[in-house]
């Protein structure tokens, strides 16, 4: 986070110059867990939030561009976001509107029986929406290749923990999670679910009314590309796993096949996602060791299994 004098003058200097109000005091949001910090900036008439754009400053356009234009034809939560920096600029800033609620991760965690429930179907609504193919005139018709970049990072990961156990489940086999994704590497050339893609999405791109269980904000514009919505999906199967909250997947795969354009269902673009995920947090989380095994034991995960059923 910036010296927090220097950035109120600086989102000061941006608001100014776009003619908006400007601000009497800022202050570092509450999770400041990010590459990119956030403060809320308080003016007289409103609020706003101000993010310093450090990881993908380059974006900066592109992101005010894409989100505007998806707010104004989706029924979606998404923040207003009223300017950027410009090239020359001494911090990398996009100022937002403020929309209410918590981090997803947080009310995920505290969700439990209806209340999960509820959640999983506003989360699978606004991602029906957000994949719709009509989308796709929003970005440049050139695909992302996050899922050859992800592809290295796993094989990366598989380097370190193949062969070498954590403090409480087995060795991970190197060699069948490398045939597993080897084998569905062809079928990546086509999306599962042809849509707008964020690089990096996942529970902290959401906020959550903390007791209503709905989604309130969708954020983190930076890199939006067409891609495959099953990833997605895939990666909300494995934060539910994680989490030991898979009672709502099924209220999550129902609502968003009811809604969306092109139905989620058992391929081998969602299953190389899901074990890209899982190996990725092999050392992290001993969870993720089991949702390994299973896939290569022949589990149709996400979709198909019983184990995604309980």
């Amino acid at each position: 986070m910036p010296d927090l004098d220097f950035l109120l003058k600086e989102t000061n200097l941006l608001l100014a110059s776009n003619g908006l109000p400007t601000c009497h005091s800022l202050a570092p949001v509450a999770d400041g867990d990010t590459a990119n910090p956030n403060a809320i900036a308080y003016s007289s008439e409103r609020r706003y939030v101000v993010k310093v754009t450090q990881r993908h400053p380059h974006t900066l356009n592109h992101q005010l561009h894409v989100a505007n234009a998806l707010r104004d034809i989706a029924d979606l939560p998404i923040p207003q976001h009223y300017c950027c920096a410009t090239k020359g600029s001494r911090l990398p800033l996009m100022i937002m509107e403020w929309l209410p609620g918590a981090q997803l991760r947080t009310v995920l965690a505290s969700a439990e029986h209806d209340e999960l429930r509820k959640l999983c179907a506003s989360l699978a609504s606004c991602l029906a929406t957000f994949h719709h193919p009509d989308h796709l005139t929003l970005v440049p018709k050139a695909e992302g290749q996050h899922s050859g970049w992800l592809y290295t990072q796993t094989l990366e990961a598989l380097q370190n923990v193949a062969g070498k156990p954590s403090h409480r489940t087995g060795a991970l086999d190197g060699i069948a999670v490398r045939r597993f994704l080897d084998a569905r590497l062809p079928a990546l050339n086509a999306p599962a679910i042809p849509s707008l893609q964020k690089a990096d999405q996942d529970l902290r791109d959401f906020l959550a009314d903390p007791t209503g269980f709905e989604i309130t904000g969708m954020l983190d514009w930076e890199q939006v590309t067409g891609g495959d919505g099953v990833f997605a999906i895939a990666l909300f199967f494995f934060r539910l796993w994680l989490n030991a909250k898979l009672a709502g997947w099924e209220t999550f795969t129902a609502t968003y096949n009811r809604l969306a354009t092109v139905e989620a269902e058992q391929c081998p673009q969602v299953e190389f996602y899901l074990m890209c995920r899982a190996v990725l947090a092999y050392r992290s989380d001993d969870r993720a060791k089991e949702l390994v095994d299973l896939l290569l034991q022949g589990h149709r995960l996400p979709f198909e299994s019983e184990r995604a059923r309980r």
